[in-house]
C-alpha cells in the first residue's frame, strides 16, 4: 500500500466550535465548493470519515495549487484504488479531537514559542485535545489545542478534509476562508495530514 499523498484540513479557528454540519453542506454546495455526494467506495468514507463528495464546478477557483499546469484528478477512475480528490465533512465531534498525521511538526508552546520536541511520547496515542501539555523551556501548562501546531496539525470539533492534496500544494482562497467565516459565525484556518 502507498503513502497518502495528504489531505487540506480546514477548521475553524476556535477548536471548540462545532458548527452546523447541514447548514455548513447547503452553503458550500451553494457556493460550489461541494458537488454531488460519494458513496462508498468511490469516497471510501466510513462513519468515522464523515460524509464524501465529489468536488463542486467551483473547487478551482476557491482552492488555489500552486504551479503551473496543475493537473487534479476530480472523479475517480475505473480502478478503485486510484486516488481523486474529493471532500469530507466530519463532525461535530462530542469534543475536540486532536488532528495529527506523520508530517506533522513538534508544536510551539502559546507562552514563549519553544518547540516541545517530545511531543508525540509525552502526548501518547489517544490524546485528548483539552489535556495539558507542559513545555520543557518555561514550565507553562497549556492544553494541546491551545499549542502552535502551524500547518501541520490542529484541533477541532468539526473539519472538512480536502483529500489527495499534498501538503503545500494547495492553500484555500480567501474567498473561501471569508464565506466559512461567514457562515459558521467564526473564522477558519488550515493545515496538511499525511496519514
Amino acid at each position: 500500500m502507498s503513502n497518502h499523498t495528504g489531505r487540506l484540513v480546514l477548521v475553524p479557528r476556535d477548536p471548540r466550535c462545532a458548527p452546523d454540519r447541514n447548514a455548513l453542506t447547503r452553503a458550500l454546495t451553494a457556493v460550489g465548493l461541494l458537488g454531488p455526494p460519494l458513496t462508498p467506495p468511490q469516497g471510501r468514507s466510513s462513519k468515522a470519515d464523515g460524509d464524501a463528495y465529489a468536488v463542486g464546478q467551483a473547487f478551482l477557483q476557491l482552492v488555489a495549487f500552486t504551479g503551473c499546469a496543475v493537473q487534479v484528478a476530480v472523479a475517480p477512475e475505473s480502478a478503485a484504488d486510484r486516488p481523486f480528490c474529493h471532500i469530507h465533512i466530519v463532525g461535530p465531534a462530542p469534543e475536540t479531537e486532536v488532528l495529527i498525521g506523520r508530517n506533522t511538526r513538534p508544536p510551539r508552546c502559546p507562552a514563549c514559542r519553544t518547540p516541545l520536541r517530545d511531543w508525540r511520547e509525552t502526548m501518547g496515542p489517544r490524546a485528548r485535545a483539552e489535556k495539558s501539555l507542559v513545555c520543557t523551556a518555561c514550565g507553562s501548562c497549556s492544553p494541546i489545542h491551545a499549542w502552535d501546531w502551524k500547518e501541520s496539525g490542529g484541533c477541532a470539533r468539526l473539519w472538512l478534509k480536502l483529500e489527495e492534496i499534498f501538503p503545500g500544494e494547495a492553500m484555500p482562497t480567501d474567498t473561501l476562508m471569508q464565506h466559512l467565516a461567514e457562515v459558521t459565525g467564526n473564522p477558519w484556518r488550515h493545515f496538511y495530514i499525511q496519514d
